[in-house]
C-alpha cells in the first residue's frame, strides 16, 4: 500500500492560502464596485456538476478577457491566451489551484467549447450587459503635442466634417437582427440574433436567438422584455421596415410606455400608399444636413408632417427622408427617398429630434454590425456547436460595450493595446 507523502497530506504554508482562495466567492467584499465575475456569477450553470473543475463565471471570464486583446477571436484563441496568462492573472480570474503541481489550472479548448455549448445565451446577456455600467474607467488619455487629448482631436474633426445634429429631448433604443453569416444549424439553417442598442452608446441591452421555424417578427416583444422598464419607458424604439407592425406600435404604446418610429415599405402596402401619395411638394424641408466621410458626401433633407386618421396605431406625424450621395471627387448623385411614422405629436418630437433618431438607427449598421464582422471577425467564425455561436456572440457585444462605456473610440486600436492580461483584467474591473 503506497502511503502519501505528508507534504501532500497536509499542505504547505505557501500552498495553503492558495487552497483557501479556491472555495472563497469571487469577491472576498462588498466594499469594491462589482465588475464583469460578479456578473457573471449570476449566470446558472447547466453543466453536470460531477467531475466540474472550473466555475462557470471563470470560463466565461477568460472568454471576454482575451476578446478584449486583438487575435483572440475563436476558442482556440481564447485557450492559447489563458496559458499565456500568469499564475497572478490565473488566481484572479478563480482558476483552480493544484497542490500536486503548485500552480493554477488552465481550461483548454475543449473545456470552452463544452461550457459554452451549454449556456443559456439569454442568461449570459442579461447578466453581462447589466454589467457594462460598472467596468473601471480606462487610463488617462494620450495628448498630443498640443495638449489636446487624442480621443477628443478625433472628435472634434468629425464635428468639423459633419453638420451637428442637437442632442434629442427622449433616448433612443434600435432594435435590429443580425445573420451570423458563418455559423449553421445541424439542419442548416442559418443562425439570426434580435438586439436592442442604445443610440447613445451603441451598447447592447439584449440579445436573442431567433428560432430555426421562426423570424425576427414575434421574437420583438420577448426580446424587449428582457430589457430593463427604465430603458423603453419614455425613451422612442427604432426599427426597420420588416417590423413596421402594427402590434409592434400597439406594443410599445400600450404595454411599455415607449414611442416608435418605424420605416415604412411596401411590406404595409395601405399605410406605404398613404405616404406616398401626401401632398409633399407643399410640406417644407425642417432639417437639412450635410456629412463628408468614408469617400462620399450626403446630403439629407427631412420633411415632417402631422397626420390624423392614418391607417396605423397611434401615428402622430409621417416623416419623409430624401438621401442624395455622391463620391466624392464625381458629379455623379444618386438619391433615394424614406418614409417613416411615429408616435410622437409635433410638441413632443422636432424635425431634428426625428432625424438624428433615424441617422442613428442607420449608424447601427457602422458602429455595431461592422466592427463584429470586421473587428471581431464574427463572419468568417463557424463555430457550430448547440449554444455556441449565440454565447460568442454575446461575449463579443459584452467586450465592444466594456470599450465603449471605458471611453475608446477605436476598437480595433484598443484592442492591439490591450495584448497583456493584467490589462484586460483590469478593464473588465477584476480585482
Amino acid at each position: 500500500m503506497l502511503v502519501a507523502p505528508s507534504s501532500l497530506m497536509s499542505p504547505t504554508p505557501d500552498v495553503a492560502p492558495f487552497l483557501a482562495s479556491a472555495v472563497l466567492p469571487l469577491r472576498a467584499t462588498s466594499a469594491v464596485p462589482e465588475g464583469l465575475l460578479d456578473h457573471l456569477v449570476r449566470v446558472p450553470d447547466p453543466r453536470d456538476p460531477r467531475g466540474v473543475r472550473y466555475r462557470l463565471a471563470t470560463l466565461l471570464a477568460i472568454g471576454v478577457c482575451a476578446m478584449s486583446a486583438a487575435g483572440h477571436n475563436s476558442l482556440a484563441a481564447m485557450a492559447e491566451w489563458g496559458r499565456r496568462c500568469g499564475q497572478e492573472e490565473l488566481r484572479r480570474l478563480g482558476c483552480p489551484f493544484d497542490p500536486f503541481t503548485g500552480r493554477h489550472r488552465v481550461p483548454d479548448e475543449r473545456t470552452l467549447r463544452d461550457a459554452y455549448g451549454k449556456v443559456d445565451p439569454g442568461e449570459l446577456a442579461a447578466a453581462g450587459f447589466a454589467g457594462l455600467a460598472a467596468l473601471t474607467r480606462p487610463e488617462p488619455a494620450r495628448l498630443t503635442p498640443d495638449g489636446v487629448p487624442e480621443r477628443e482631436q478625433r472628435r472634434a474633426h468629425r464635428t468639423a466634417t459633419a453638420s451637428p445634429l442637437p442632442k434629442p429631448r427622449r433616448t433612443a433604443v434600435a432594435v435590429d437582427g443580425k445573420c451570423l453569416r458563418g455559423a449553421k444549424r445541424p439542419d442548416g439553417s442559418q443562425i439570426f440574433i434580435l438586439s436592442a442598442l442604445r443610440h447613445s452608446d451603441a451598447v447592447t441591452l439584449a440579445a436573442r436567438e431567433i428560432g430555426a421555424k421562426t423570424n425576427e417578427i414575434p421574437e420583438f416583444a420577448p426580446q424587449l422584455d428582457q430589457v430593463d422598464d427604465a430603458d423603453p419607458a419614455g425613451a422612442v424604439v427604432t426599427v426597420d421596415a420588416l417590423h413596421a407592425q402594427r402590434a409592434h406600435a400597439t406594443y410599445l404604446v400600450n404595454q411599455r410606455g415607449a414611442h416608435y418610429l418605424l420605416t415604412v415599405k411596401n411590406n404595409q402596402p395601405t399605410p406605404a400608399r398613404q405616404l406616398q401619395r401626401l401632398p409633399w411638394k407643399d410640406v417644407p424641408v425642417l432639417d437639412r444636413s450635410t456629412s463628408r466621410g468614408h469617400g462620399r458626401e450626403e446630403v439629407r433633407e427631412v420633411q415632417v408632417a402631422s397626420v390624423d386618421g392614418l391607417l396605423f396605431p397611434h401615428a402622430k406625424q409621417v416623416v419623409r427622408i430624401r438621401r442624395r450621395r455622391r463620391r466624392l471627387g464625381t458629379r455623379k448623385w444618386t438619391s433615394e427617398t424614406l418614409f417613416a411614422v411615429t408616435d410622437l405629436a409635433a410638441h413632443q418630437a422636432s424635425a431634428q429630434e426625428i432625424a438624428t433618431w433615424a441617422r442613428g438607427h442607420w449608424t447601427i449598421e457602422n458602429s455595431v454590425h461592422w466592427i463584429r464582422d470586421v473587428t471581431f471577425g464574427e463572419d468568417a467564425s463557424q463555430v457550430r456547436t448547440r449554444n455556441t455561436p449565440t454565447v460568442m456572440a454575446v461575449l463579443r457585444d459584452i467586450v465592444r460595450g466594456t470599450l465603449r462605456l471605458a471611453g475608446y473610440d477605436n476598437t480595433a486600436s484598443v484592442r492591439r493595446a490591450h495584448t497583456a492580461p493584467a490589462q484586460a483584467l483590469r478593464l473588465q474591473g477584476i480585482p
